[in-house]
């Protein structure tokens, strides 16, 4: 199962982590970092996986795909930026992870623009009748 493998990456480079702390703290963080490039790049297929998956719901359910589109990249982007604060913020970096999150929470909402002016237009429209 890959939630095991992932698992065990996680709980491996925590124990490096913890270990190269101790002898070279200087080398600490890019373990962690390394670690959690290695857990990304094996979730990758199962993302591609949800991503096929989704395509079909909103082929068989007739939903505009733009608007999909829109938010699973606002997702993508709460979900990398999260990520990055987060090892921001496990390498004492707050200020640093602060601005990480920021960005991210900028990125989604300019990418939602065009569906805010969507929803501004049907209701404009529907106030004037």
């Amino acid at each position: 199962m890959d939630i095991l493998k992932i698992t065990f990456i996680g709980i491996l480079t925590a124990l490096l982590y913890a270990l190269i702390r101790q002898i070279k703290p200087e080398f600490a963080p890019l373990v962690a970092l390394g670690g959690a490039a290695v857990t990304l790049i094996a979730l990758t297929e199962k993302l591609l996986d949800l991503s096929d998956g989704v395509g079909e719901m909103i082929s068989l359910a007739g939903i505009d795909k733009e608007n999909v589109s829109i938010l699973l990249k606002a997702l993508a982007i709460c979900v990398v930026t999260q990520f990055a604060a987060d090892i921001c913020y496990d390498n004492s970096c707050s200020s640093v992870a602060g601005a990480v999150e920021l960005a991210g929470r900028i990125g989604a909402v300019a990418l939602a623009v065009p569906m805010l002016k969507a929803v501004a237009q049907l209701a404009i429209g529907l106030i004037n009748g």
